[in-house]
C-alpha cells in the first residue's frame, strides 16, 4: 500500500471519529460548564446572600458607633462649655470683690494700701478641687498676682506661646473691644516642669480701677478628665447590647474600657477605624480625637453563620435536582449527536475523496512544470559549459587536418593534441555526471557539508555569473547537516540563479554561511534591481513571477523543500539595493 494511501485512510478514520469524539467532548464540556456554571451562580447567590447579611450587620453596628461618638461629642461640647462658664463666673465674682473693695475703700484709704489689699484679697480665692488659678495684670503687661510667685512682678507684655501667639497682647486686643472674653492659647502647668506647653482656654475681664484686669484659665487636658469619667461611666453602664458590645482604645494600643476583659491593659494591636473581622466578630471602630479613643462595637456573627449554613444546605438540594435533569438531557443529545455525526461523517469522506483527486492531480501536475522547468534551466547550463570545451575540440580537430595534409606535424604534436582532446571530453564527461547526480535525488537524508554544496551550486552556474560580470563572495564556514543533498543543491541553484537574474550587468552576489547558537543561517543578497515592498509577500506563491521567461515556481519549490525536508524556514527581505533571501535551519 502507498504512502498516499495509508495517509488517505487515517484522514478518512480521522474524519469519521473525530466528529463523534469532538460532539461527545462538547456534550461533556457542556454538562461540566453546566455544573460548574450553577456551581458558579450558587457561590455568588450564597456571596451575595452572606454580603447582604453582613451589610445589614455592618449598618447596624455602624450606627450604633456613630451614635455613641455623637454622644460623646455632644456631651464633651456641653460639659467643656459649662467649665468655661465656671471660669467666666469665677472671674466675675473676683471682678465684683475687687470693684467693691475699691469702691468702698478709695476714699478714705491712701492707693498704696488699698493696692495691697486688693492684692491679698485676691491672692487667696483659690479653684476648688483643681489646678486653675487666678491672675491680675495691668495693661502694660505687669504680673500683680499669680500663683506662680517668680512672675509677681515682672513685664510679660512680650511673652509668647509655642505657637508664636503674644498672649497679653491677645488680652489686651479682647479687653480694649469688648472689656471681656476667652483668649485660647499655650502655655506651661505650674505644678509641673516647664517642658512643654498645653492648651489652655483663659477669661479675662477689666476692672473699673488702675487699668488692672483680672483672668483664670483652664488647661483642656484636665477640663476633660472630669468630662472623661462621666462619658465612660455611662458607656459601662451601656456597654452591652444585643449579641455584640462596645469598647475603647487609644493610639498608644491601651485599653481605656472593655465589659470582659477587666484585667487586660495592653492591646497587642491598636483599633483602627472602619471595619474588620475576624472568625467570630465583626467589628466597627470610630475615633474621637477629642480624647484619643477608638470606639469598637463587636458583634458575635454566630447567628449570622447560622443562616448562611442554611441557606448554603437549601442551595445544594436544589442544585442536586437541576444537575440530574442535566445528565438526563446531556445523553439524549449525545445519541442524537452521534447519530448525525454518523451522517455528516459520510457526506465529508465523500468530498474528501472528490477533492483528494483534485489534489492529487494539481500536485502531479505542478510537480510536472516545475521539473521540465528545470530541466530546460539544466540543459541551458550544460550547452554553457559544453560551448568552451567543443569549440576546443573543432580548433584541434582543423588544426591536425592542415598539419597532416601539410605533412608539418610530429607524432609528438599529434599525441599532445589528442591529450588536448581528452581533456577536454573528460571535462564534458565530469559535467553530464555532475547534473545527472544533480537531478537524480537520493532515497535518504545523509550528513552533507553545506560550504561544498554552495559552492558546487555557484560552479554550476559559473557561465551565467561570469556573462554578467557578478563579483561573488563568499563568505562559509565548514557545517555538517543531515538533509538531502541534491535537494539542497537546488534550493541554492534556485536563490543564486534568482540573484544573477535580478543583476542586469556587473553586481555583487554575497553568500554567507554561519551558524549562531543552535540555528543555522545561510543568506544570499544581491545588488540587483530589488522586490518592491507590496510583492515581498507574494514572491513564495507558485505561478508569480515578474520575468517573462519565468513559470514563477522556482521559489514556491524552494520554500517547500526548506519546510517539509529540512524543517526550516525562509525569509525575504529588500534592502537599499537588491534583496536577501534568509534560510534558517535548526541544529
Amino acid at each position: 500500500m502507498s504512502v498516499q494511501s495509508k495517509s488517505s485512510i487515517r484522514i478518512t478514520t480521522l474524519i469519521v471519529v473525530f466528529p463523534l469524539i469532538v460532539l461527545l467532548l462538547y456534550g461533556l464540556l457542556t454538562h461540566m460548564f453546566f455544573f460548574f456554571s450553577k456551581n458558579e451562580e450558587l457561590r455568588e447567590e450564597l456571596i451575595k446572600y452572606e454580603k447582604t447579611l453582613m451589610d445589614a450587620q455592618k449598618d447596624t453596628l455602624r450606627e450604633k458607633v456613630e451614635n455613641l461618638v455623637q454622644f460623646i461629642r455632644y456631651y464633651d461640647g456641653r460639659s467643656s462649655e459649662k467649665i468655661k462658664e465656671d471660669v467666666k463666673n469665677i472671674v466675675n465674682v473676683t471682678a465684683d470683690i475687687a470693684n467693691n473693695l475699691y469702691a468702698e475703700y478709695h476714699t478714705t484709704m491712701k492707693e498704696k494700701e488699698l493696692k495691697g489689699i486688693i492684692k491679698s484679697v485676691l491672692r487667696k480665692i483659690k479653684f476648688e478641687g483643681d489646678i486653675g488659678y487666678l491672675f491680675l495684670l495691668d495693661l502694660q503687661g505687669n504680673t500683680l498676682v499669680h500663683v506662680d510667685e517668680k512672675m509677681v512682678g515682672t513685664n510679660i507684655m512680650h511673652i509668647q506661646d509655642v505657637k508664636g501667639k503674644y498672649i497679653l497682647k491677645e488680652f489686651n486686643r479682647v479687653l480694649r473691644e469688648k472689656g471681656e472674653g476667652f483668649v485660647d492659647y499655650y502655655w506651661y502647668i505650674v505644678s509641673e516642669d516647664r517642658k512643654e506647653m498645653y492648651y489652655k482656654i483663659s477669661f479675662v475681664k477689666m476692672l473699673k480701677f488702675y487699668d488692672w484686669y483680672v483672668g483664670a484659665g483652664e488647661y483642656l487636658k484636665y477640663m476633660k478628665r472630669f468630662v472623661q469619667k462621666d462619658i465612660l461611666k455611662y458607656i459601662e453602664a451601656n456597654a452591652n447590647f444585643k449579641h455584640g458590645y462596645f469598647f475603647i482604645s487609644n493610639s498608644h494600643n491601651k485599653m481605656i474600657f472593655h465589659p470582659l476583659l477587666h484585667g487586660e491593659k495592653d492591646l497587642k494591636k491598636c483599633k483602627k477605624e472602619g471595619f474588620s473581622t475576624d472568625e467570630k466578630y465583626l467589628s466597627y471602630t470610630q475615633y474621637v480625637s477629642e480624647y484619643d479613643w477608638y470606639v469598637t462595637a463587636n458583634k458575635d456573627l454566630a447567628e449570622v453563620r447560622a443562616n448562611i449554613d442554611a441557606k448554603k444546605e437549601s442551595s445544594i438540594l436544589n442544585e442536586g435536582s437541576h444537575i440530574r435533569t442535566s445528565f438526563y438531557i446531556m445523553m439524549f443529545t449525545w445519541v442524537v449527536s452521534i447519530l448525525l455525526s454518523l451522517y455528516l461523517s459520510m457526506i465529508i469522506n465523500r468530498k474528501l475523496k472528490s477533492y483528494e483527486a483534485q489534489l492529487q492531480n494539481a500536485n502531479e501536475k505542478l510537480v510536472f512544470q516545475s521539473r521540465q522547468a528545470l530541466i530546460g534551466e539544466l540543459f541551458s547550463m550544460i550547452a554553457h559549459q559544453w560551448r568552451q570545451p567543443i569549440n576546443k575540440v573543432a580548433s584541434i580537430l582543423a588544426l591536425l587536418r592542415f598539419k597532416i595534409e601539410s605533412k608539418e606535424i610530429s607524432y609528438n604534436k599529434i599525441d599532445q593534441r589528442c591529450q588536448e582532446i581528452e581533456e577536454s571530453v573528460e571535462f564534458m564527461s565530469e559535467t553530464i555526471d555532475d547534473f545527472r547526480t544533480f537531478y537524480q535525488p537520493k532515497e535518504g537524508s545523509e550528513s552533507v557539508n553545506l560550504k561544498v554544496l554552495i559552492e558546487k551550486s555557484v560552479h554550476f552556474l559559473d557561465v551565467s555569473i561570469r556573462k554578467k560580470n557578478i563579483d561573488v563572495v563568499l563568505m562559509l564556514e565548514n557545517i555538517n547537516f543531515t538533509l538531502y543533498g541534491n535537494e539542497f543543491l537546488q534550493v541554492m541553484i534556485n536563490l543564486i540563479k534568482n540573484a544573477i537574474d535580478s543583476i542586469e550587468k556587473r553586481g555583487q552576489i554575497i553568500i554567507k554561511l554561519y551558524q549562531k547558537s543552535d540555528t543555522i543561517i545561510i543568506s544570499v543578497e544581491d545588488s540587483g534591481v530589488g522586490i518592491e515592498e507590496s510583492s515581498l509577500e507574494r514572491v513564495f506563491d507558485p505561478y508569480y513571477t515578474t520575468k517573462e521567461d519565468s513559470m514563477g515556481l522556482g521559489l514556491y519549490m524552494t520554500k517547500m523543500i526548506i519546510q517539509k525536508h529540512m524543517k526550516g524556514s525562509i525569509k525575504v527581505e529588500a534592502l537599499p539595493q537588491g534583496v536577501r533571501f534568509s534560510i534558517y535551519l535548526k541544529s
